[in-house]
């Protein structure tokens, strides 16, 4: 181990994610103690943005997770990227001041600069429909990632497919609440993983009748809250509560604590 050299170790540690830098096994000889003590001194870690708040209007930017500066990914290619790390990739359409607006071929062209630094990805957030004129994305979000949060107010799940079929760092899937028949064929994928999928909604009859489909075994009718109706305006009676089921293959979780903040969990063992 003495005789390992300091460029190897380097390099070893240059390719692992921020949170790998800290176990144990490479604390308990100095060198690579010392090295990767320095790279978690210098670790930065980057969310890639992509925006289209348009039709064919996008922003392409770069932005620290713990930060609030931003920089074009020319600027962020242009600077010294020994410690630096893409660890999110997010899809939204808010429109940003101050940042170049890109045509579909000028932001395609730009973000594909990106690719060899996408291999270490800890989420994927996708807000906007990755369809018709999103559609050539699929280079970004086709990437693994140990997280996806897919909020595009769309009923579309070709993006949780694929991270299904082929991600096997997949863990954790977030989204708004599917029906069941929506994702049913999903299932077995998320059984073969062992996901948990986090669901959120708003707490209303139509959304509290597309939970039930998922209640299964659990026997939650007599914890479910009652909702006002048309002619009685008011919060859920509860207004906040849980119900949790367990068996040896699946836990399930429904959580409310107003009506905006509403989830129902699911994990499969």
């Amino acid at each position: 181990m003495d005789r390992v050299p300091f460029l190897f170790v380097n390099a070893v540690l240059h390719c692992l994610n921020s949170e790998s830098l800290s176990a144990p096994r490479l604390l308990d000889h100095p060198l690579w103690s010392s090295v990767a003590e320095e790279h978690h001194r210098k670790r930065k870690d980057y969310v890639f943005w992509l925006c289209n708040p348009y039709a064919d209007m996008y922003h392409v930017l770069m932005g620290q997770l713990d930060g609030p500066q931003y920089v074009t990914p020319e600027e962020w290619l242009r600077s010294d990227k020994t410690h630096l790390r893409i660890r999110k990739v997010y899809f939204s359409s808010p429109q940003w001041r101050n940042t170049p607006h890109r045509t579909f071929e000028e932001a395609v062209q730009c973000s594909r600069k990106m690719i060899p630094y996408l291999n270490d990805l800890k989420e994927i957030i996708v807000s906007i429909p990755l369809e018709d004129e999103n559609k050539g994305w699929d280079f970004l979000w086709k990437r693994t990632c140990h997280t996806l949060n897919y909020n595009a107010d769309v009923r579309e799940t070709s993006v949780i497919r694929w991270q299904l079929e082929n991600n096997d760092r997949l863990e954790r899937i977030n989204s708004y609440l599917f029906s069941y028949d929506e994702v049913s064929d999903l299932l077995p994928l998320c059984i073969e993983k062992r996901i948990t999928w986090r669901m959120k909604f708003f707490l209303l009859r139509l959304m509290l009748r597309r939970l039930k489909a998922w209640q299964g075994e659990a026997q939650w009718d007599d914890i479910y809250p009652e909702l006002p109706t048309k002619t009685v305006l008011g919060p859920p009676k509860p207004k906040q509560g849980r119900a949790f089921y367990e068996d040896e293959h699946i836990r399930k979780e429904f959580v409310w604590f107003s009506r905006n903040r509403t989830s129902f969990t699911i994990t499969w063992k």
